[in-house]
This record gives structure tokens, sequence and C-alpha cells, in this order.
């Protein structure tokens, strides 16, 4: 049985990385004993994210080396240099590649194979700010699923967009209209009282106040807003896109929180530290400080196309604490499995069923 009372922490990957680099170093300086490989192999069975952090380094040291090519400024005079050079750097690092190329195998053999690495997609490009003319701008960006993206618009307000995100731009001269058609997005805004800035989410429309706010558009189709800085106005729209006044909800301040559905669901303060654990998105992490498991996979499952399911009724509200990052769903899985005893049944690549399975002892990550 899973003790409801203890919050599951997920392991330092921050650590392993640390390792999996002493490791490598260790290989490139040479000279690798037996017992070396077999104590590295013995690290490198402890656990999928020790294979996930080798293969990582495994791609870099494959680019560096295409890059000092790439990047020599004589080329030409040094290349056949290079290539009398390649068969010893190679023989050296053959158990360093090896291991490597042991480590996808492994990985790929898990859930990695099956997580898209994150990519965003711009469809658009940042024009530069004009001080005195406003030309038309109607453009859009989006990002991919696991993916986060910074942009400046023209008028040098920020936006940071979070995964599997599309926002539409619309700035002309009288107003600075922005169209969030799905996923979440942080907003830093230059204030213009000439040229209104304004957030519109479903039927609902966010107007600025001299801010910094977020705007998350959910898969139940509902708005959410959090105000870091200044104040923001709400309205509803009813699909015309025109903020009348006189059908203000009224005005959100910084530090609290509005969630908007038919109605409005929820208006309530938020400390800072809850609120910038809900945006730590913004660095590519995720962290959660004793949330509901169920709350926890659903957040999870908007940064990957791996269908996440939680079958067993009684692990839905076991705590969860930790923080890992966006790119790196498979560790919360390895975190569940290896501490908790909570079992992780591949359907297919695209499907994971969560149930509970005998205790395990606890890993050495």
């Amino acid at each position: 049985m899973t003790d409801k009372g203890t919050i599951l922490a997920f392991p330092d990957t921050s650590a392993i990385e640390a390792e999996a680099a002493a490791w490598v170093a260790r290989f490139d300086a040479g000279d690798v004993s037996a017992k070396d490989q077999a104590a590295f192999q013995e690290w490198l069975n402890r656990s999928v994210l020790h294979r996930e952090a080798i293969a990582e380094y495994g791609n870099l040291w494959s680019e560096f080396d295409a890059l000092r090519l790439l990047t020599d400024t004589d080329e030409v005079g040094r290349e056949a240099g290079v290539r009398d050079k390649r068969p010893a750097m190679l023989e050296r690092a053959r158990p360093w590649l090896a291991a490597c190329a042991a480590a996808v195998i492994a990985v790929a053999g898990g859930a990695v194979l099956f997580q898209p690495k994150p990519q965003d997609s711009a469809k658009a490009q940042n024009h530069p700010s004009a001080t005195h003319f406003y030309p038309t701008a109607r453009l859009f960006y989006e990002t991919a699923v696991g993916g986060h993206r910074r942009i400046t618009l023209a008028d040098g307000s920020s936006v940071i967009l979070n995964t599997d995100s599309r926002l539409d731009v619309d700035f002309s001269a009288g107003h600075r209209d922005v169209h969030l058609r799905r996923g979440e997005a942080y907003f830093e805004v230059i204030h213009n009282k000439a040229r209104p800035f304004t957030v519109y989410a479903d039927n609902y429309a966010v107007r600025d106040i001299g801010t910094a706010f977020d705007v998350h558009l959910s898969r139940k189709g509902l708005v959410e807003v959090g105000v870091t800085k200044g104040r923001v106005e709400v309205a509803p729209t009813n699909g015309v896109h025109v903020f009348a006044a006189a059908k203000s909800l009224g005005v959100i301040a910084a530090g609290h929180n509005i969630v908007l559905g038919e109605k409005v669901e929820q208006v309530r303060a938020v400390p800072s530290v809850d609120l910038g654990r809900k945006l730590a998105w913004r660095q590519g992490e995720l962290i959660y400080t004793g949330q509901p498991l169920k709350d926890v996979l659903a957040d999870i499952s908007r940064y990957s196309n791996i269908k996440i399911e939680l079958a067993d009724p009684a692990l839905e509200d076991l705590p969860v604490g930790g923080a890992f990052k966006t790119d790196q769903i498979v560790a919360i899985f390895a975190a569940l499995e290896n501490n908790f005893g909570i079992h992780a049944e591949w359907i297919d690549p695209q499907h994971v069923r969560f149930t509970s399975g005998p205790a395990k002892p606890p890993s050495r990550d």
C-alpha cells in the first residue's frame, strides 16, 4: 500500500547529469581500466534516467565534432590532419561511444523513443518597434507539444508561449489585440493608454492596465488568468471583439487568480510562492508541492503526446512533490515505479497506464 501521507519526491536529475559529465570526462581522458568500465556499466544500469543522460552527451559529442569541422577557418589546410587524428580519437572514445549507443538502445526500448523532442514552429517573424507609425500587423505564433518560446512583439511587449499553444496578433494604430487560440501565454505588456492591449481567450477579454499576467485556455474550456504585476480588467465578449466597460466583471490585481467558464468559477488571492510555482514552466520546469497525483498527471500530459491513464482510483489523491524539466517526462514515470511501487504498463507506444504495484525499495537516484 502507498502511504498517502508521504509526498513523492522526484529523482535529482541534475545530479545524474553531473555524474554523466564526469563519466564522459573520464572516458575522454583515455586509459580506462576494466574496473572503470564495469563501474560505469553498473551506473548505467541503475535507471533509464542514467542511460538517457549518457545518450544526450553522446549526441553532444557528435555535434561538437561536426561543429569543429564547420567552423575551422583553415578547413582546407587542416582537413587532412583532422582525418589523420580521427582514428585515434575514435579509438580513445570507442568505449564511451559504445556506452552511448547502448544507452540509446536501452532508452528506445522504454518510453523515450515515443516522446517527441520538443520543437517550436514559428509561423511569423518579429518586427522592429515603431515609435510613431503603427502598421497593421496580423501574425501568429505557435509552439509544439512540449515546447515553449519567448516572443518580442512589435510594441516591445513580450510573450512566453507554453506547450502546444497558438497566439494570433492583430496590431493597428488604434489597438493591440491578441487572440489565444489554444494553450497558455505569459504577457509582459508595455502600457499605452492610446493603444490598449487586450487578450481574447474563448468568450472573455483581458485588458492590460500596466501589467504582467498569465492566461491559460484549458482543454476543459476554462480560462484562467493569474496576475503577477499591475492589474487587468476582465469582461465577457460573447464573440464580439469589443471591450465594453459596462459588461466588465471587474479588475484583478497582482497576486490574484480568476477562473472563468460559463460564469466566474473562482477568484482568489494566490501567495507569490504558489504563483511562481505555477509559472515555473517559463523556465522549462514543473514544480509540485503536494498536489494530487491525478492533477499532476493531467498537467504533465500537456507536455507529451503520450496518453497517461491513472487506472487505480486509490492513487488519485496521492500527494506529489518535487521538480523536473518539461522535456524529461520519463523522470516522473521512473520516480513512480522506483520509489512508490506504482506500476507503469505500456499499452502501446502512445499510451501508458498507471496501477498499484508491489512496493519497491527506494532508488539510489
